[in-house]
């Protein structure tokens, strides 16, 4: 049996279709419900039973948080993005295991947010903000790392491989 792992993932947008439009070098998938069972395959692949999950926001359009049922892991914390509407908190967490928060300071050194909070929050707070929102986009900063979907292959990253990325920068 293996130890439980912490995973990081933004930027779902389960049920999204114009994002198929908006990022189709990076979502190259004929339809959204093509899209949306590659992102449930995807992340069941690498997430096991007893790991935990940080959503880093922008999870689901419409009312399309059903595929959040179908998402391995023990606990999944959904840090909310600008488009989870204060409505679909209820949809969100209709699944016992998942939380819901506005931010997440994990391990004292990294701040998860959806959207990169500004430096001045960075240089005495904080070594690391994992976030989202930026899509195909990244800061010029190692401090910021993006973990929206188009920049982790679709797939969650573990905590080991963002420690990885950090001592590679």
């Amino acid at each position: 049996m293996r130890k439980p792992i912490d995973w990081f993932i933004g930027d779902t947008h389960f049920g999204h279709a114009n994002l198929l439009t908006f990022e189709n070098n990076t979502r190259p998938y004929t339809n959204i419900d093509e899209h949306d069972e590659a992102l449930v395959s995807n992340w069941n692949s690498v997430v096991g039973s007893d790991d935990r999950v940080f959503h880093l926001g922008d999870v689901a359009f419409a009312s399309k948080y059903h595929y959040l049922k179908h998402l391995a892991g023990r606990k999944i914390i959904v840090v909310l993005g600008n488009h989870d509407y204060y409505s679909k908190i209820d949809a969100i967490m209709e699944d016992k295991r998942y939380s819901v928060c506005g931010s997440f300071i994990y391990r004292r050194e990294f701040l998860l947010t959806h959207i990169p909070v500004h430096t001045s929050q960075m240089d005495s707070r904080f070594k690391y903000n994992i976030h989202g929102h930026l899509h195909t986009h990244s800061l010029d900063d190692k401090r910021y790392i993006n973990v929206s979907c188009e920049q982790v292959n679709m797939t969650p990253v573990s905590f080991g491989q963002i420690k990885e990325r950090i001592t590679t920068l």
